[in-house]
């Protein structure tokens, strides 16, 4: 066993512990609230967001709890937190907050959660695929060619779309053990396209023994050059995303194990390049314009930004009232990141401007929110001034026993288009 493998080993199997533990603790507080020990409730809960402060439904049952206990500015605070990740959540009619109600700080929570769910729509359809079933995550564009590519998570392969906006395979489904299609990029400068992929419940003719791997293949002609998979030692690996350095050096993100895998292209093998302890469930991959630090996106904690020299790691912080939970595809426009937010509620487009040395949020607008297309936005691509993104991810489009659903209650797959300031 490698000590790369021992390290991820116990850094899963610790994070593991770790969510058996709140949720453990989030249990004892639901059954002392049921029994009306609200001092206890309190006690359970308390534990519970101290391990996982970034849990919405933790907060708003610790806004509960402390409401029941007295502890007015400490509910109002805990709720306030709570609205910011899901701004969906019964205030007017629980009346374990009753007591709030009479503060002065009751009507800007009401206010704030108002304001939460007004929706924004900047956005407007780039175009639609017909294919409902085909349920795109990633996409790419090759700006010379006015076309995009589409990763297929249900069907294990890659559609072209021209600017007519006409679909086409671009590579047959499960070629050379193609699984569920998450990132995909495209590299003009050497006529390639990148993607990764990971055998996925969701998708057709599942096989619990496929590996998740990098293809690479030609641009011009669909053809594949070359497929690199997991190495063995690494288990239930879910790549969520792709990004290439200026070289043309690929990156992946490893959601389950939480590591960064770059491909050694002289061994022709993937290659741990970055983990760490402090993250909870990375996404997204994108560098600073001056390539100087690499954000990583994570669902739970918001963005961390790895200096590429000193390997040091910052979560960002951020100034402004917001949450930065539910990250998934991440980019970077200028001096601002561009954050497509679906573990939210409402789900949302995010475009968090940065500090001068990058080490801070500093402000944020809203590009979409509650848009009418949403369905579950996922992964996007910047072309000039422009963001295209797959605003309807299928997700939600399987039967419980993993089967799609009929065409009939399905969408078409929207792409929306954003002009970025």
């Amino acid at each position: 066993m490698s000590k790369l493998f021992q390290l991820t080993f116990l850094l899963v199997f610790s994070l593991t512990l770790h969510a058996q533990s709140y949720r453990q603790l989030y249990a004892e507080a639901e059954k002392s609230y049921k029994e009306k020990d609200y001092p206890r409730f309190y006690e359970k809960i308390k534990e519970a967001n101290a391990l996982h402060p970034w849990h919405q439904d933790i907060l708003y049952r610790l806004g509960a709890a402390c409401a029941l206990t007295g502890r007015n500015d400490e509910a109002l605070t805990a709720l306030r937190k709570a609205i910011l990740v899901n701004a969906r959540y019964d205030l007017t009619s629980n009346q374990d907050l009753a007591s709030l109600r009479t503060l002065p700080g009751w009507k800007p929570l009401l206010d704030l959660q108002k304001e939460w769910n007004k929706p924004v729509t900047q956005s407007r359809e780039a175009f639609r695929i017909k294919d409902r079933q085909l349920h795109a995550e990633g996409i790419a564009q090759d700006g010379n060619n006015n076309q995009f590519y589409l990763g297929s998570i249900h069907k294990r392969k890659i559609v072209k779309v021209n600017g007519n906006g006409m679909v086409t395979d671009f590579c047959p489904d499960g070629i050379e053990g193609l699984s569920s299609v998450f990132g995909v990029q495209v590299d003009l400068k050497r006529n390639l396209l990148w993607a990764c992929s990971s055998p996925m419940r969701e998708m057709e003719q599942f096989d619990s023994t496929a590996r998740s791997a990098l293809y690479k293949f030609d641009l011009a002609t669909g053809r594949l050059l070359e497929h690199f998979p997991v190495p063995e030692d690494y288990k239930e690996v879910i790549f969520g995303d792709l990004l290439l350095d200026p070289e043309g050096v690929p990156l992946v993100s490893d959601s389950r194990n939480n590591i960064i895998w770059r491909l050694n292209q002289t061994q022709k093998s993937l290659e741990p390049f970055f983990t760490s302890k402090d993250f909870w469930n990375i996404q997204g991959l994108a560098y600073s314009t001056d390539g100087r630090f690499l954000f990583v996106a994570d669902y739970i904690k918001g963005v961390f930004r790895l200096d590429l020299n000193s390997k040091d790691l910052l979560l960002l912080p951020c100034q402004p009232e917001v949450s930065m939970k539910g990250i998934d595809g991440l980019y970077v426009y200028k001096n601002t990141l561009i954050a497509i937010q679906n573990g939210v509620s409402p789900q949302r487009v995010t475009q968090y401007y940065l500090n001068d040395d990058a080490g801070a949020i500093t402000r944020f607008e809203i590009i979409d929110r509650a848009h009418p297309d949403f369905g579950e936005p996922t992964l996007g691509v910047l072309r000039g001034n422009e963001f295209y993104y797959i605003a309807n991810s299928q997700w939600e489009g399987y039967t419980e026993s993993g089967a799609i659903k009929d065409a009939a209650e399905l969408k078409d797959i929207i792409v929306l288009k954003a002009k970025l300031n």
